[in-house]
């Protein structure tokens, strides 16, 4: 696997300091000028209009967001938070986020002990939806870090956990799932799955200002409205006649990728299914 020590996805990273902690995110997109940032609700809160400080590595710049969706959950794989810049900043490109589930060779990059550092290539070990486990291992202050796809550079995950000596984060597009359903339901956390603390980067004592993590979904728009997603992007109409094959065939994969989360959501809505075992995927409950 090739490493991608310049990766054009990196120009996205930010460092965000909430109090006295440190955690990572990414900026993900734009909206009305002001830019949109994903992150572990662990790391700004789940307080619709929590302030947060965002250091944007790639310029230097620090800039200040509040948190508009977040949600999380103790008891399913929930644990993410999107931010808008409070005032407009529209400097860095951003890395939109796939609906997709990833494949093929990757990289992260975030700020371990609030330090930053190099990207890295991650090897996937395994998943076990909607949980991807990977090597190597993470450490504090790299909660909220992107995991970006070497083929596309689209956001494909968002490390969260850590699990015995690896790496484990949320799929982006188990994310959306949620996002679209408004809840946290989803399949039960995996054994042994620790969430990784902020790093405490001044060496002070926590108060009663750090951030408030409550389980629910919080928000004050919905997901549809947040211009984030890769696969939301126009795509120019597709000519008939056109002798490329592709065309049509990335038009019908999209279709039926649509067409699978349409019945997905509408299963999850009617069936209240909760299947946690190892065999598959199975159906997210609706019992909490």
């Amino acid at each position: 696997m090739m490493a991608i020590s310049t990766g054009p996805s990196i120009r996205a990273v930010c460092r965000i300091i909430n109090q006295n902690s440190c955690g990572s995110g990414s900026i993900c997109g734009i909206q009305n000028g002001r830019s949109l940032i994903l992150t572990n609700a662990h790391v700004a809160g789940t307080s619709i209009g929590r302030i947060v400080s965002v250091e944007v590595e790639s310029t230097g710049d620090k800039i200040n967001a509040r948190v508009i969706m977040a949600a999380y959950s103790d008891r399913t794989t929930a644990d993410w938070a999107i931010l808008e810049t409070v005032e407009p900043y529209s400097k860095v490109e951003p890395v939109k986020l796939s609906k997709k589930r990833p494949t093929g060779s990757h990289y992260t990059k975030g700020f371990p002990r609030c330090w930053a550092m190099e990207p890295g290539d991650i090897t996937t070990v395994s998943f076990k939806p909607p949980v991807w486990f990977w090597e190597p291992d993470a450490i504090g202050g790299q909660s909220g870090s992107g995991v970006w796809s070497d083929d596309d550079g689209f956001q494909y995950g968002l490390l969260t956990w850590q699990w015995g000596s690896h790496g484990a984060g949320q799929m982006t597009a188990d994310i959306y799932t949620q996002a679209r359903a408004q809840n946290t339901v989803g399949w039960a956390k995996p054994d042994g799955l620790i969430p990784l603390t902020d790093y405490d980067f001044d060496g002070l004592e926590r108060g009663k200002d750090d951030p408030v993590v409550e389980p629910g979904f919080f928000s004050q728009t919905g997901i549809q409205d947040l211009p984030i997603w890769a696969e939301d992007e126009p795509t120019p109409p597709i000519d008939p006649d056109d002798p490329n094959p592709s065309a049509w065939r990335d038009y019908m994969i999209e279709y039926h990728r649509r067409l699978s989360e349409f019945h997905d959501r509408e299963r999850t809505m009617l069936e209240g299914v909760n299947d946690t075992n190892d065999n598959g995927p199975g159906l997210p409950g609706l019992d909490f």
